[in-house]
């Protein structure tokens, strides 16, 4: 598994001194109280739930952990995972599931996690959050409920197509994509063919689509990740 993390997160697995990195997953393993067979049986049954926790949770941790770097004024860069990785955010997430705070509190303290009750909130909350991730770096969502992952021209002549015929209620859609700094990049369409062009937390633009093939042009520019040419087409 933390091979596949990896290939997601898209950062380098450390497995040098491999020996000893065993013999600490064992540790956690051993101070968790946590019976081998439920954790095997965790990590077969809620592969997917644990993958989605596991990448939302480092993702988070990662840019708190440069924000601290930066005000430490020191320059250390984040250069992979450890091998076994996945067995700490494992046994995190069976605590999670299982509802036992106060077990996965004292398991923290053991392990000498610093603000261990800080970090033990934070967990919580990739827990509930992580249930609403996308592992793909794109994805279509309808207003209706639909959704689709890894967008692709065909989606987004199947997502026009249904947007004429659906009611004012349903009747919109967005397209999201992640860039190389985890920004989401979101166009959404409602049914006049107004459009809301949301590019990471702070920026947002509106623009009055002329008509369908406008549109189209628009999303197909933003699944190629072309925003450049999206900005010259709104400054018209």
């Amino acid at each position: 598994m933390d091979e596949k993390i990896c290939s997601i997160l898209k950062v380098k697995l450390i497995s040098s001194d491999y020996e000893i990195l065993e013999k600490l997953s064992e540790e956690e393993q051993k101070q968790s109280g946590i019976k081998t067979l439920e954790l095997l049986s965790l990590f077969e049954k809620e592969n997917q739930k644990l993958t989605k926790f596991i990448c939302y949770s480092y993702s988070l941790e990662s840019k708190i952990e440069k924000k601290l770097d930066k005000v430490k004024k020191e320059d250390i860069k984040t250069v992979g995972l450890s091998k076994g990785f996945s067995i700490s955010y494992g046994i995190y997430y069976y605590f999670l599931k299982n509802e036992k705070k106060n077990e996965l509190l004292n398991y923290l303290s053991k392990r000498r996690i610093p603000q261990h009750g800080k970090f033990y909130e934070r967990l919580e909350n990739y827990f509930f959050q992580s249930k609403g991730v996308m592992l793909s770096e794109s994805y279509i969502q309808y207003a209706g409920g639909y959704s689709k992952e890894n967008v692709n021209q065909s989606d987004i002549q199947k997502a026009l197509n249904d947007l004429k015929i659906m009611d004012k209620e349903h009747g919109a859609f967005w397209i999201s994509m992640l860039v190389e700094n985890d920004e989401e990049f979101i166009t959404e369409v409602n049914k006049n063919l107004n459009l809301s062009l949301i590019y990471g937390e702070n920026k947002e633009n509106h623009y009055q689509a002329e008509n369908y093939s406008e549109v189209k042009n628009i999303l197909e520019l933003h699944i190629k990740k072309d925003f450049n040419k999206i900005n010259e087409i709104l400054k018209k």
